[in-house]
């Protein structure tokens, strides 16, 4: 949050922390369509399959985050750069 404060023009503060705040909720809401459609609805499923599927789905996840990661690390010279120096 101080991050915001520190980036954002003095004049949007509060809206540049309600942006925050609603991009937070957003994702805890991503999040739980995520898992809902990790989930087998099939019926019959037994234990051993339903933790298949939800192994699978964070496996995909993993591999989704890693790619990020990566790219957000080749990327981070251009957004200090763009941060002028704030810290």
């Amino acid at each position: 949050m101080s991050i915001m404060t520190k980036l954002s023009p003095k004049r949007l503060h509060g809206v540049m922390m309600g942006l925050l705040f609603l991009a937070s909720a957003y994702g805890q809401y991503a999040a739980g369509i995520l898992g809902a459609g990790m989930s087998t609805d099939i019926p019959g499923a037994t234990l051993h399959d339903k933790l298949m599927a939800y192994t699978q789905g964070y496996k995909e996840l993993a591999v989704y985050a890693l790619a990020l990661g990566i790219m957000l690390i080749v990327i981070s010279p251009l957004l200090r750069k763009l941060m002028h120096e704030v810290h």
